[in-house]
């Protein structure tokens, strides 16, 4: 039999996977393959554990949320690409931005039949800085510090809800944030609210209302900066354009490209897939193209 090794971070969301994890494991036996189970300790865990023995397994799995997520690919760009077993994902969070775009079940039962047969799909990995990586967005700005300190109890509660509801307080907070963007041959300078870096259709649970031809996988990014606004009420209709990714307008700076460099005058903290990802100064984003497989219905 195949051996698959299966994380579960019992803290993401309602946790779901509580009340069929018994079922899921005998679909992934009946798929045959052999389960490790293994339950998160701690932030990182996952990261370490597959960095550790992830090339002793044929397929990783795991449940929770984005951040799950996040820590599963990390452990597994920690590995030379030729060993990196493919990654299967059951959504067990609050909002889970990736699992909306790769159209996954968040129906832990659903989830596991599709894994076992399932096919896979390349996908992009960003590279934040020399050491972080993400599945979906890298940001900074207004609104963006509301998925790491929305409470856990509050996530579990309110689920969607909870990210709004934190966001509306943080329109008490709207101060500008002077940024120089690199790419390719051209430099952006300017005052913004928010800066994106993304690769999906869904960022903070908020589907994009278009086509905006995003693919996880041909090796771009959207980049889109909020401009600052001068009232409130500006500052809330280009909020709700940008986390649906609807920007044809000047309150935006938006391009498409493989890589970018941020700069600022003084540290500026970011979200990197709904998680802290440090303040910095200056900062390099790159898309890994199609630096691992992950399995899709």
């Amino acid at each position: 039999m195949k051996r698959l090794l299966f994380f579960i971070n019992p803290n993401a969301g309602h946790a779901e996977i509580r009340s069929s994890l018994m079922e899921v494991l005998a679909i992934f036996c009946k798929g045959g393959y052999e389960p490790t189970v293994h339950m998160t300790t701690g932030p990182r865990d996952i990261t370490r554990q597959i960095a550790e023995r992830g090339t002793q397994y044929d397929l990783i799995v795991c449940t929770g949320g984005d951040g799950t997520l996040n820590e599963a690919v990390s452990g597994l760009m920690a590995l030379p690409y030729e060993k990196r077993p493919p990654l299967g994902y059951i959504p067990g969070g609050t909002v889970n931005d990736v699992a909306s775009t790769l159209g996954l079940s968040k129906d832990p039962i659903r989830a596991a039949q599709e894994i076992v047969g399932g096919r896979l799909y390349p996908l992009d990995i960003g590279s934040f800085g020399p050491d972080r990586y993400f599945t979906y967005v890298a940001a900074f700005g207004i609104f963006t510090d509301v998925p790491y300190e929305t409470p856990q109890e509050d996530k579990r509660i309110w689920g969607r809800l909870a990210y709004i509801m934190n966001g509306a307080g943080a329109l008490g907070r709207l101060k500008p944030t002077h940024v120089r963007v690199y790419y390719e041959d051209r430099k952006e300078e300017a005052d913004v609210l928010v800066g994106l870096v993304t690769s999906t259709t869904s960022v903070g649970g908020f589907k994009a209302t278009k086509d905006l031809g995003i693919s996880l996988n041909d090796g771009l990014y959207e980049m889109i900066l909020v401009r600052a606004t001068k009232t409130l009420a500006e500052f809330n209709l280009a909020a709700t354009r940008a986390l649906r990714l609807d920007f044809d307008n000047d309150s935006f700076i938006s391009t498409q490209t493989g890589a970018l460099r941020f700069e600022f005058d003084e540290p500026v903290s970011w979200t990197v897939d709904g998680e802290f990802g440090g303040s910095v100064t200056e900062v390099e984003i790159h898309n890994e193209h199609r630096a691992i497989d992950i399995v899709v219905p």
